[in-house]
């Protein structure tokens, strides 16, 4: 285990912290349940890291275990866990709306270098780009506006249904970049109609955007999320973010 008795000095989180915070956020803003060994796989370390990692968090009350030894942010760790997500998201937006990165590529950036900007630079870069309110692939930007959306998976879409892609997953960003990379490539990216015809066998959904048709495995549908149409518009009700 790396000695972590630096890793929480000072008045601003290190590099660890942040990145086992915002571990911690993506898993719980997903809907699973947070586990130590969840956040050993998501991170790459051992469960033992994990646990001193977190108990240092505890101590500094950003973090609660509950009953069965899973976790959950305290109020002051979600504000700071939400502070890091939020550079991650706007420097993201950078990457890709003003240097012109792939998805995928933005993502693994994002994560190296977000945390090296001041929170001068980060609001201008933020203000420069029209204060937008998702990431790339549509996840909100934590402090930007939320837009309540009530959202469903592709794979749990009726068919026939028209939506209007809304975000992908974080999960799906983190563990699957190829992913990330297919959904670009194919047009699948918030704002943009889409309607479920069939399936391809057990394994795929045939999908229509822009047009045309397109396969898309279980995985990768249960990893986009959309928005219905209205029942009364007779179209997709969201625009682009």
């Amino acid at each position: 285990m790396p000695d972590l008795s630096k890793a929480f000095s000072g008045p601003n989180l290190s590099s660890t912290a942040a990145r086992y915070l915002e571990a911690t956020y993506y898993i719980a803003h997903e809907g699973e349940t947070v586990r130590p060994s969840r956040i050993a796989e998501w991170l790459g370390v051992s469960a033992p890291t994990v646990t001193g990692v977190m108990q240092r968090l505890h101590e500094q009350g950003l973090v609660e275990f509950n009953s069965d030894r899973s976790l959950r942010l305290t109020g002051p760790g979600e504000q700071q866990a939400s502070q890091v997500v939020r550079r991650h998201r706007v420097v993201e937006r950078w990457l890709t709306d003003a240097l012109g990165l792939d998805w995928a590529t933005a993502d693994e950036e994002a994560g190296r270098m977000s945390h090296f900007f001041s929170d001068l630079v980060l609001e201008r870069i933020f203000e420069g780009l029209g204060r937008p309110t998702t990431c790339p692939h549509g996840n909100e930007i934590p402090g930007a506006g939320s837009r309540g959306r009530a959202l469903v998976s592709l794979f749990d879409l009726e068919p026939g249904s028209p939506a209007v892609i809304s975000r992908i997953s974080e999960v799906a960003e983190h563990e699957a970049p190829q992913l990330l990379r297919l959904l670009q490539a194919e047009g699948l990216k918030p704002g943009v109609q889409v309607e479920v015809r069939r399936e391809v066998g057990a394994e795929a959904l045939t999908v229509v955007v822009g047009g045309r048709q397109t396969a898309l495995g279980l995985r990768a549908a249960r990893s986009v999320w959309v928005e219905r149409a209205r029942p009364d518009s007779g179209r997709a009700s969201a625009g682009s973010p």
